[in-house]
């Protein structure tokens, strides 16, 4: 049966980190809730935001891949607050969660090389998706990023963790953007890095799967369900063909 739409993954995928981005939004978040701790008289040390902000992050990992679920910023900054018995005023509240959600802006994520190329010759022969999980930056804030690469033109569907209510391998994600494109789920393929959440939900949902390893690699003695595995990104639109897409 002939591909008639791809959807892609975001991170590690389409996009990259900036070298020093992720120490950097890390580092900042924990400096604006410090200052705004204190500066409402509170008397929290680096270790003490640090500690909290790690705890938080443990069991964000287990909402992500045991619910297919993302928190949004609101909801993360009021359980690190939590693990510190610690409150702050609403505008304050306010204030760190769109420094939480935009710093990304301060040193955005890079495409990955060759992904604005073959992105471009894609868009001229099927309808392209993103399908996306969120960490601290929303979707709002990825399709800026998305804007200012030059590339979210070239995309019918985009489906984040956040504004669809599940996270990947769920799969209402998959079928959300196979509707909106208008394809029947194997007329599909999921270009994604992680075994766990794209491969396994795209197979699950009867989608072809694409493992991109050029950012994030396989393990040692690691296998994958995935219909083909490519380290150069560039390589995509020939798999595509492979695995039947248009001529």
């Amino acid at each position: 049966m002939a591909i008639q739409a791809i959807s892609f993954d975001f991170w590690n995928t389409l996009f990259t980190e900036a070298p020093g981005g992720f120490k950097l939004y890390q580092e900042r978040r924990r400096h604006f809730l410090q200052a705004a701790l204190n500066a409402e008289g509170g008397n929290f040390t680096e270790a003490q935001i640090e500690q909290a902000a790690r705890l938080e992050a443990e069991s964000h990992h287990l909402i992500w891949s045991e619910q297919y679920r993302t928190l949004t910023a609101s909801q993360r900054l009021a359980r690190v607050l939590h693990h510190l018995n610690a409150s702050l005023p609403e505008a304050a509240m306010a204030n760190i969660v769109r420094a939480y959600e935009e710093g990304i802006h301060e040193r955005p994520p890079v495409l990955v090389r060759g992904a604005l190329l073959v992105v471009e010759q894609l868009a001229k022969r099927y309808r392209l998706g993103i399908i996306s999980d969120i960490g601290f930056s929303p979707g709002r804030v990825l399709k800026q990023l998305m804007r200012q690469a030059g590339i979210l033109e070239a995309f019918d569907s985009l489906v984040f963790s956040d504004e669809a209510g599940c996270a990947k391998p769920h799969a209402n994600v998959f079928a959300m953007t196979a509707a909106t494109l208008g394809a029947r789920p194997q007329e599909m393929v999921h270009i994604g890095d992680l075994e766990p959440t794209d491969i396994i939900g795209a197979k699950r949902a009867n989608f072809y799967a694409i493992r991109f390893v050029g950012v994030t690699p396989m393990q040692k003695d690691e296998t994958t369900i995935a219909d083909a595995v490519t380290a150069d990104f560039t390589a995509i639109p020939r798999i595509i063909e492979s695995l039947g897409g248009k001529a």
